[in-house]
């Protein structure tokens, strides 16, 4: 009898799990299968790990299948990459080249497939081609609210400071960096209750050092130039006159060992920050203790990379018959989506670097939520609002254990 009833229980627990499999089926979006070309300059990293959450979680999912580029370097070979996704029977192109998008819609066009760029800028020509949907990628006034936050985090103490700001590439236009500058000049604006006496936006785009002269006399100099820095930045370090040094690139690299020498020199503490991506060379800095006891790096402005997330998800969209509510009113959409993350501690660098974190810090099932097989209704301002929410204090919330 014992046995008997064991086996009904069995049965009746085989019955349940088939009925909630059916249900769960019933409810999946059946998406058909879609290819998807991308083409970029990049064999970094930060790409390889793009590319396996691709291959392993967001591919099955969505039921799509990615064609990848070579290093591209030039208009030409863009152009004839598109070519080639075309003949390998792509439904839809993502070109991660900001210099170019303009120029690769039209030729994504003429071949009935679905276009997405990837810039901080916005989309300037071949706005009426009905195929060309998008432009993704953080803003450049996302970059500017990045670093104001960094700079209010290591210069809001109350005490008095001497800020160098390193433009990089700001003086070639480049958006990311006269945001990244024109922001920090704002939050030393904000923390000291200064005026400037020149237009910000001058100071940050200046081929020359400039002198942030303002009404508060807080010494702020800006200081231009891409690469190894250490030849222009050592000797204004030695001087012992600035204690906070932001950069609107990777300056950790070229500048670590000039920091620590005058640190040891001076015997002053001189507060880092730096953009840059998660590595294991960055989590070193992170987590390291300087000459003076205090942190090697003191705050990282992080890339995001939910632009990868929302371009997919934008041709995924177009391709199963939504792309009205992925396209702006007669232009292509600007979705800037999640800003650069603002890292301020090594508690917070270590979670968010954290291998249970997931890609872009996007779960699986918000993705899908976000697709229009299971929400008609859901357009591209769904999606901007989704990445605009991932923020650092948002993740670690939503993460925390």
């Amino acid at each position: 009898m014992k046995n008997m009833k064991r086996i009904l229980v069995s049965l009746l627990l085989v019955v349940c799990l088939l009925v909630v499999c059916l249900t769960a089926s019933a409810e999946a979006p059946q998406y058909k299968k879609m290819k998807i070309a991308w083409g970029t300059n990049t064999t970094s990293e930060a790409f390889v790990k793009m590319q396996n959450f691709f291959k392993d979680v967001l591919g099955p999912a969505l039921n799509v299948e990615f064609m990848y580029s070579e290093a591209l370097t030039d208009a030409g070979s863009m152009i004839s990459f598109i070519e080639s996704a075309y003949i390998n029977g792509c439904d839809g192109v993502v070109m991660d080249l900001a210099n170019f998008i303009d120029q690769g819609a039209p030729v994504a066009q003429d071949f009935g497939m679905f276009f997405v760029g990837i810039s901080s800028a916005d989309a300037v020509e071949n706005l009426e081609l009905p195929n060309y949907i998008s432009v993704v990628g953080a803003s450049a006034a996302g970059y500017g609210e990045s670093y104001a936050k960094a700079i209010q985090s290591v210069v809001g103490d109350g005490e008095e400071h001497a800020i160098m700001i390193l433009s990089g590439a700001a003086p070639y236009g480049a958006t990311s960096f006269i945001e990244g500058t024109v922001g920090s000049l704002r939050a030393l604006q904000d923390v000291y209750g200064l005026t400037y006496e020149n237009d910000l936006y001058a100071m940050a785009t200046s081929s020359t050092q400039v002198e942030a002269a303002n009404d508060k006399n807080v010494k702020i100099t800006v200081v231009p130039g891409m690469g190894d820095l250490t030849a222009t930045v050592s000797p204004l370090l030695q001087t012992g006159e600035y204690d906070v040094i932001v950069g609107t690139t990777d300056i950790y690299s070229s500048l670590s060992v000039a920091v620590d020498e005058v640190e040891k020199a001076t015997g002053k503490n001189i507060s880092f920050i730096s953009r840059n991506v998660f590595s294991d060379t960055v989590s070193t800095a992170m987590n390291g203790v300087d000459s003076t006891g205090n942190p090697v790096v003191d705050a990282i402005v992080c890339n995001g990379t939910f632009e990868h997330i929302s371009s997919v998800v934008l041709l995924r969209n177009c391709f199963d018959g939504f792309e009205a509510q992925m396209r702006g009113e007669g232009r292509p959409s600007r979705v800037p989506g999640m800003n650069p993350l603002v890292i301020t501690s090594a508690e917070e660098y270590n979670a968010l670097s954290s291998d249970d974190m997931p890609y872009s810090f996007a779960a699986i099932e918000d993705i899908i939520a976000l697709t229009s097989l299971v929400n008609p209704d859901v357009t591209w301002e769904d999606i901007n609002t989704y990445g605009q929410s991932l923020t650092t204090e948002n993740i670690l919330i939503k993460y925390a254990k």
